[in-house]
């Protein structure tokens, strides 16, 4: 499945839960998708910070290779 596949499934699942499902539940639901995104953009600075790191060291690391 393609991201936007995923999307579309998640968001059909979400659209799915029922209207007297108990407040408790919601907030666990909500909660996990809150967890999942926070996880997202740590991973994507993570990537960022090593990316810059590997540009800025780009000699020593050709060095180090050789």
């Amino acid at each position: 499945m393609s991201t936007t596949e995923l999307k579309e499934e998640i968001q059909k699942a979400v659209e799915q839960i029922p209207e007297n499902a108990p407040e408790n539940l919601l907030q666990e639901v909500l909660g996990y998708i809150q967890d999942v995104s926070t996880k997202i953009a740590e991973k994507a600075r993570r990537t960022e910070y090593v990316k810059e790191i590997i540009a800025e060291d780009e000699e020593v690391f050709r060095k180090l290779a050789q």
